[in-house]
């Protein structure tokens, strides 16, 4: 059964372990349409820029079940600028159903790298990460060559301004570690994961990044946190790294409909406001008919996102999959979304209730004029 390792950790740094062989691997993930047809996707690209459907769980399968697996496409050498250096990294694009495309760069850690080094690579990659024309800029320019290569499987294309990130540090040999719980003890895995070259950090910061370790067996190890995490994983298979990638995407698209929401609540209070105003008290049917109609679309694409990937049981890359949720803080924006689609269907009763009382003050009115022809043509006749 899986399990969170809670080790005991001393306060002075650990060794500077070697790792001879494994890779960072650097993610941007991008909304770039409603839907992705995943099937037109493949029919529309090569043998030779498709990598595979994604596949997860080869131990444990019931535990994961993917309702649609992303198609991962292979992007070739792409070079990025880290520090002072130029890197040449291995890229892939992941395309979701439900619209969301990440850009994965693999780069690998050469053989003999110190733990010291690792850190400082982290803290190079976080600076070349906020500048403009690094990393986020040729991330963003290959997302939209891949979305012009897939145009005609878009629906509703269109590119928001914020992307996640995230770093992920796959190992598969470190030097002098028997168990993978060894790393937690001869590494400084809370600097790394922080990319925190100069202060060393306090007790609770540390215990509080390594307490989100997980456990399958004793050569397999992964630790989360909310920017950044470690996969130990001896034999090379990508699962945990391809679970933690769903996570990611699963954060991006809350954040993107909270985002939606935000603005569409916006603009309908804005133009409730201003029809108030106005002399003309025009009928608010077409605010109504928006709010109703951004309801359902939000229901459905959340529902389609929810969908995308079901845990079953306690198996390690269920157990995975939801520390990272929780670590990515998804439930807070899920509440969230929750809270604002209430506020815009509460809006959308209130408009129609308000052009329900309209519409009855008009009938009552045409009720009235037809009274008084009546009574008026009575009249007439026996005048």
């Amino acid at each position: 059964m899986p399990h969170s390792t809670h080790p005991s950790h001393e306060t002075r740094p650990p060794a500077n372990p070697v790792v001879n062989r494994g890779k960072v691997v650097i993610y941007r993930v991008f909304d770039v349409a409603e839907e992705i047809d995943l099937s037109r996707l493949e029919s529309v690209l090569t043998e030779s820029s498709v990598e595979s459907r994604v596949k997860v769980d080869r131990k444990h399968r019931p535990s994961v079940v993917v309702r649609n697996a992303p198609v991962r496409l292979r992007l070739g050498d792409v070079q990025i600028r880290i520090g002072e250096n130029t890197v040449t990294c291995e890229g892939f694009a992941t395309a979701m159903d439900y619209g969301v495309l990440s850009i994965a760069l693999h780069l690998n850690i050469p053989s003999g790298t110190s733990w010291t080094t690792l850190i400082e690579l982290a803290a190079s990659i976080n600076a070349s990460a906020g500048s403009s024309d690094e990393i986020d800029a040729v991330c963003r320019r290959k997302s939209r060559e891949v979305t012009e290569q897939i145009s005609t499987a878009l629906k509703n294309p269109s590119e928001w301004e914020i992307s996640e990130d995230y770093v992920l540090w796959f190992l598969e040999e470190v030097e002098g570690i028997e168990k993978a719980a060894d790393l937690t003890t001869r590494a400084d895995i809370p600097a790394l994961l922080l990319a925190e070259r100069t202060d060393t950090l306090a007790p609770p910061s540390r215990d509080g990044i390594l307490e989100n370790t997980f456990q399958y067996a004793t050569d397999d190890l992964v630790i989360i946190d909310w920017n950044s995490a470690i996969v130990y994983e001896p034999s090379g298979q990508m699962e945990n790294a391809d679970i933690i990638e769903f996570a990611l995407t699963h954060l991006l698209e809350v954040r993107y409909y909270d985002d939606v929401l935000d603005r569409q609540l916006a603009q309908i209070y804005d133009a409730v406001d201003e029809r108030r105003r106005s002399s003309w008290k025009g009928r608010f049917s077409s605010l109504a008919l928006e709010a109703n109609t951004r309801f359902l679309e939000i229901s459905e694409i959340m529902e389609r996102v929810d969908n995308s990937i079901k845990v079953v049981g306690d198996y390690y890359l269920a157990v995975v999959f939801r520390a990272a949720i929780r670590r990515f803080r998804v439930l807070d924006w899920q509440q969230s979304i929750t809270r604002k689609m209430n506020s815009l269907a509460r809006v959308s009763e209130l408009l129609q209730g308000e052009m329900n009382v309209k519409r009855s003050h008009m009938l009552e009115l045409i009720v009235i004029l037809l009274i008084a022809f009546e009574i008026l043509s009575a009249l007439l006749k026996h005048g």
